[in-house]
């Protein structure tokens, strides 16, 4: 591993199984590297996630294949193959501390959906990984910010006294690192649609990079 000098650099993460990656995956990781200016976002698949049970998985090597065609001619965006050459169960607090070493001194910004917060409090190392970096959870439906501290009520019982308010969509940990809750633009694409539109032989133009759908329908992948 390559360590990289990082004096206030922001670094994203988004991880996923990406199986396989869709415009939905690449809007959302531009728009977070733009709301907090990040130097790159790192598109990280998982080998073997934890809290998935899809039986129509494409190997490791290949979901990573794809996500480098997808984020072709995007600068900023870079795909990251620490979680398919570790192998085995995939768990955040591994790749945050992956990210840690390579890029000592950055402010690492780990982004995942609503329903991976909804069950956070089940993940491994929780609530230690807090400390660790900083958290932006990502909604399609938006967040209701008509009350001040709102989604107070929201968190894990044993996050309550780590965390403080500092705007409706802003808490600061003890540690000094944030937890961020952002609304991102919704396009109705999800995985399982793309391998259904797949399995049925309709087009996939528009659902995802061209480079992906071609790559895809050469190695006849979730056809079934």
């Amino acid at each position: 591993m390559v360590m990289v000098r990082s004096e206030s650099r922001r670094i994203g993460i988004l991880g996923g199984t990406f199986n396989p990656i869709h415009f939905g995956h690449l809007r959302v990781a531009e728009e977070v590297r733009q709301r907090f200016a990040l130097e790159k976002l790192f598109l990280v698949p998982s080998a073997r996630p934890p809290h998935k049970g899809e039986t129509e998985i494409v190997a490791a090597s290949e979901r990573l294949l794809m996500v480098r065609k997808a984020r072709r001619g995007n600068p900023f965006l870079r795909a990251s193959a620490f979680e398919c050459c570790r192998g085995g169960t995939s768990y955040s607090v591994a790749t945050i501390k992956y990210f840690k070493k390579r890029f000592p001194g950055a402010e690492l910004y780990f982004v995942i959906g609503w329903d991976a917060w909804c069950e956070i409090s089940t993940w491994r190392a929780f609530p230690g990984f807090f400390s660790m970096a900083n958290f932006i959870v990502i909604s399609r439906s938006g967040f209701d910010s008509g009350c001040d501290d709102l989604l107070a009520p929201l968190f894990p019982f044993a996050l309550k006294g780590e965390f403080c308010y500092e705007t409706k969509e802003s808490y600061r940990h003890i540690s000094g690192c944030r937890l961020h809750f952002m609304a991102v633009t919704r396009l109705d694409i999800s995985s399982s649609m793309v391998r259904e539109e797949i399995a049925a032989g309709r087009s996939l133009r528009y659902l995802v990079p061209d480079r992906v759908a071609d790559y895809i329908l050469e190695n006849g992948f979730y056809i079934k």
